[in-house]
This record gives C-alpha cells, sequence and structure tokens, in this order.
C-alpha cells in the first residue's frame, strides 16, 4: 500500500477507512455506503468536532479510500487478531479436550453482486442470476475461533480447501470432519502433519476395508487402508504408505441410526466409543458460526462489485467476528467463568456500542475506559441452552438471488 494515500490529515484517514469497512459489517441491518458513514460519524462525535458541525464525507470518497487499501493490510488485521485471540484462549483451561487442540473444517457457498468482474472471477451455476463463491474455514472449536480461510470459485472442491487449511496443523492438534471429506490423501495429509483426526465415513464404509469390517458385524476395531492405485499411478515419487487406522461404530441418541467413525485414535481404553460420538458432536461449533455471521452479520449480503472489494468485506465480518470472541474471552477471564456462559448476541451488541470508539480512541485512558464499559456489558447477559429448538435453512435475500431462469 502506497503510504501517500493516507499521509496528509484528512476525514478519511487509513484508521477512519478501516473503522468504517467494519461498520459495514456490525450486527444490524445491512445499509447504504453513505448511511454507513453518516451513522460512524455521528456516533463517534467526528461529525461535531471541537463544537463544529462537520459534513461527513460522501459514499464516493470511501469508494476511493477503500479502492486504496490492498486485501493485504485486512489479511495482517485479521491475522494479529487470530494471534492474539489464541493466546487469550490458551489462558482458558476447558478449551482442550484430552489435552488436544480442537479443530474443524468446512466450507459455505454465499452469492455474490452480479458484475462482470465477479462472474469472470468466481463464476456461478448454470443459468443462475448471480456469481457465487465458497469459503473454507478452519475452525477452533471449542475457543469458537475461524483461524484461516480460503475463498474460491463455486465449484471448487471442498477437500482441495481442506488439504490447504490443514496445514496449520501440529503436533497436538485433532481435527473432526463431516461426511464429506474422508479419503485416503485427506488422512495422510493430517497425518504429515503429525496431527489426529476424527472423521465420520457414510454408512457403507466408503473404503473397501471398512465395508468389509462392517460386514462382520463390528463395532470397534483397527483396519489398514491402503491407498488408491490412481494415486500412486499420478504421484510415482510420493510416499503413501498404507494407514492403520480405527473403526468406531456408535449408536445416535434418540433414533435408530448407527454412526461410522474412522479415528487415528487407536486406544479405544484412552478414547472409549462414546467419548469419541461426543467428540464429534463438537463439530457442529462451526455450522453454529455460519449461522451467526449470516443471521447477524449479515454474511451473505455483500455490496461489493469487484475482488477486491469482495475480499476486504469478507475479511471485514471474520475480523469483527474475532474481535467480538477477543472481548467474550477477555470478559470470561477477568470473571473466572467459562466463555461458553457469555452470549454471543450480546457481546455483539456490546462490541457494536463501542468499536467504533476504540478506534478513534485519543488516550491510553479513553481506549482502557471504554474496554471496560465493553466488557461489563458483555458480561450482562448468560447464555441459556435451549435443546430441541431447530434453524431450518433458508434464504433471507430480498433480491431473489435463489431465483433461476430457465431457457
Amino acid at each position: 500500500m502506497d503510504t501517500r494515500f493516507f499521509s496528509r490529515v484528512r476525514r478519511l484517514s487509513l484508521e477512519i477507512t478501516l473503522a468504517l469497512m467494519l461498520n459495514m459489517v456490525r450486527l444490524g441491518e445491512r445499509v447504504g455506503y453513505q448511511k454507513v458513514i453518516d451513522r460512524f460519524f455521528s456516533e463517534t462525535g467526528l461529525a461535531f468536532y471541537h463544537q463544529k458541525v462537520v459534513n461527513p464525507p460522501d459514499k464516493a470518497a470511501f469508494y476511493r479510500a477503500r479502492k486504496k487499501i490492498p486485501v493485504e493490510v485486512c489479511q495482517i488485521l485479521f491475522a494479529e487478531a487470530v494471534a492474539y485471540a489464541q493466546a487469550l484462549a490458551r489462558q482458558h483451561e476447558k478449551l482442550t479436550w484430552k489435552s488436544f487442540r480442537l479443530y474443524a473444517i468446512d466450507s459455505t457457498k454465499k452469492n455474490l453482486p452480479d458484475s462482470e468482474e465477479l462472474r469472470d472471477f468466481f463464476e456461478g451455476p448454470h443459468h443462475a442470476h448471480f456469481p457465487q463463491m465458497i469459503t473454507g474455514v478452519l475452525f477452533d472449536v471449542l475457543a469458537k475461533l475461524p483461524l484461516n480461510y480460503m475463498r474460491a470459485p463455486f465449484n471448487t472442491p471442498e477437500r482441495e480447501m481442506a488439504l490447504v487449511l490443514l496445514q496449520e496443523l501440529g503436533p497436538g492438534d485433532l481435527l473432526v470432519l463431516d461426511r464429506g471429506y474422508p479419503g485416503y490423501q485427506m488422512f495422510h495429509a493430517v497425518i504429515a502433519q503429525r496431527a489426529d483426526f476424527l472423521v465420520r465415513l457414510p454408512k457403507a464404509g466408503l473404503f473397501q476395508e471398512a465395508r468389509a469390517f462392517l460386514a462382520r458385524g463390528k463395532r470397534d476395531g483397527k483396519i489398514t487402508v491402503s491407498p488408491p492405485k490412481k494415486l500412486l499411478r499420478e504421484n510415482p515419487n510420493e510416499n503413501y504408505p498404507p494407514l492403520t487406522l480405527r473403526i468406531v461404530v456408535v449408536s445416535i441418541p434418540g433414533t435408530a441410526e448407527d454412526a461410522v467413525f474412522i479415528t487415528t485414535l487407536l486406544d479405544s481404553k484412552k478414547y472409549p466409543r462414546r467419548a469419541l460420538r461426543n467428540l464429534y458432536h463438537y463439530c457442529w461449533s462451526e455450522e453454529e458460526f455460519f449461522k451467526t455471521i449470516k443471521k447477524h452479520l449479515r454474511a451473505e449480503e455483500f455490496r461489493g462489485k469487484s475482488v477486491q472489494f469482495i475480499d476486504q468485506e469478507l475479511l471485514s465480518t471474520y475480523l469483527y467476528y474475532i474481535l467480538t470472541r477477543i472481548m467474550m474471552l477477555e470478559a470470561a477471564r477477568q470473571q473466572d467463568l467459562p466463555v461458553t456462559e457469555l452470549e454471543t448476541k450480546a457481546a455483539l451488541v456490546a462490541v457494536a456500542r463501542y468499536l467504533d470508539r476504540l478506534w478513534i480512541a485519543e488516550t491510553l485512558d479513553q481506549c482502557q475506559e471504554l474496554l471496560r464499559r465493553c466488557l461489563a456489558e458483555i458480561f450482562w447477559r448468560k447464555y441459556r441452552p435451549r435443546p430441541g429448538r431447530t434453524f431450518p435453512r433458508k434464504s433471507k435475500s430480498r433480491h431473489g438471488k435463489w431465483a433461476y431462469k430457465w431457457a
């Protein structure tokens, strides 16, 4: 980024431009650029500087300022926020499972505004009115933190994205995956990182070795999974050894169905079947994350019509969520209680109330006082589990983004 763009004293400094980008994705209804700018300048007091009324910049000025900010700047802020959040999470004893750091990888598709640039880059389903992208997220399911992400054209295979994201894993990490991800190459990649995994298999078992195991009526045992011949042919110089893994069949409470898991956790005494069944349910924490950012941060209502602006808005959404989790982790630490007892929506509301003013705080004392108030408000509301609730998927789009035009 050319620092000359923001070197003069102006109403849209780098800090204010970044703050406006976060303000775009804050809790509440999405509004247009000008309303975002007016709201920010009014609520922060910048429109009434030194008892003088100062007209906020217009949306064209904000557009030009955003164009000058490379995506790399947002990525740096995202990485720094993740590192800080992870450091806070390590201070909470209950954010591990049997000493493992627990992760999941999942993906979701998002509709984008219609523009030639976005159609060329992301493409879209045949006959669809709008382009579409797929985003994959590496997620800490106990700390509830998105640690890394990928975005790609809509038809990019989820496994390809997962193979890239899992490269951040290491010893002491445990990856939980759903039924869309199992495969020898995936298993080998996790083991190559010296990490462990628990993956749910389709009922039939997927692998020949797994099908043979299940056909014998067994519910817990070890199998050897061999590399596919096609993989060996395409990668003659790679070392793909047979993998010794554990197959576990567990009953699903409240149903007559069974679930089949495959894992590197071979010790049945240390990791009994019931414990693995309970472990798998942690991966739904990432689904809750997707639901939260869609419902409360309007993560599917993009404004930008360029790849740069889409990346900025996607990262702003993730960054806003991470900043909220940082506040929740700090509030829980100060009050000496599990972070799971704090309500996410209440935290999002509190952060929306204080984040803009934190960005423009002029002194350390001002910043500390605003933080103290924000943390106090987060502590006001406790999370109350409500079992049995369902959340059917539905589109909230008002612009027909799910519509198809048939030839």
